[in-house]
């Protein structure tokens, strides 16, 4: 049964997705594939671990602002190559994490309500409305066919794959992943939800410090659920998929250019 271990004291949410099984009694296979949340707090023993794994590719979604304010640390011999699942700015997804905590809050607080003056008060309906835009705006789907470019050309090694918090385009990322090597919904949201375990204790940090500038619990609770992942915020990408591009057979097929002679490829690069 997969139950993946923290593997990486600097980023809480990264985990090997080895060991999760298909439909078809399939695995997939270890030290292939690393999803995770920002590499900028790697520890000297992460590193140490991400070696001895095999790494050689790590895949950045993130947008140029996020890159630069917190910059993947570097592994001597790990090739680095960006891949923006959104266009520069896209609050409630992309993250401007500052280098301080309490700038991170005074920011947070000023977002959420920004968002909230546009938009209304529900946390949770923001982040369903963000996860649309994952599968049908054209920057992202351009780009998350060019990472299964990038994954079908990966022959050896391990490959790590992130964004800020490693859940909501990575989310996206590895619900396509475990679709097309053909694993089951059910267990893709089961992998999915292992996020908000991972993420609560940084969630509880970020609230405290948010407290500092507000005092407003509606704002607290928005912030809250811009910083966690529910199963209906993976389904709405589930559903838009089903709704707008009939299914994800099509999706995969028609906007990741995936045909049957890839599918296998991924199957026998990423299966055992």
């Amino acid at each position: 049964m997969y139950k993946p271990e923290k593997i990486l004291h600097g980023a809480p949410n990264a985990r090997d997705i080895g060991g999760i099984e298909t439909t078809d009694g399939r695995v997939l296979r270890k030290n292939r594939l690393i999803r995770s949340g920002m590499l900028a707090r790697l520890t000297d023993a992460d590193v140490n671990y991400l070696k001895a794994a095999g790494l050689n590719t790590v895949v950045d979604f993130r947008t140029s602002a996020e890159r630069i304010q917190k910059p993947d640390r570097v592994i001597e011999g790990v090739s680095y190559i960006v891949c923006p699942m959104m266009e520069d700015k896209t609050d409630g997804i992309t993250r401007d994490k500052p280098e301080t905590a309490d700038e991170e809050a005074k920011r947070t607080v000023a977002m959420a309500q920004r968002l909230m003056s546009r938009t209304g008060r529900d946390g949770r309906a923001q982040m369903r409305s963000l996860y649309p835009v994952l599968v049908t705006l054209e920057h992202s789907v351009q780009h998350y066919r060019k990472f299964f470019e990038i994954l079908l050309a990966h022959e050896e090694g391990a490959l790590l794959y992130h964004c800020t918090m490693g859940k909501d385009r990575v989310g996206v990322a590895t619900a396509l992943i475990l679709s097309a090597l053909g694993v089951s919904r059910d267990t893709i949201v089961t992998d999915y939800m292992i996020t908000k375990e991972r993420c609560a204790p940084g969630t509880k940090i970020l609230i405290e410090n948010c407290r500092r500038y507000t005092d407003d619990e509606s704002v607290l609770d928005f912030i809250a659920c811009l910083d966690t992942v529910q199963p209906d915020f993976i389904g709405a990408a589930f559903d838009t998929i089903e709704r707008e591009h009939g299914g994800m057979d099509s999706f995969l097929s028609n906007e990741l250019a995936l045909d049957d002679e890839k599918l296998e490829r991924l199957k026998k690069l990423y299966l055992e």
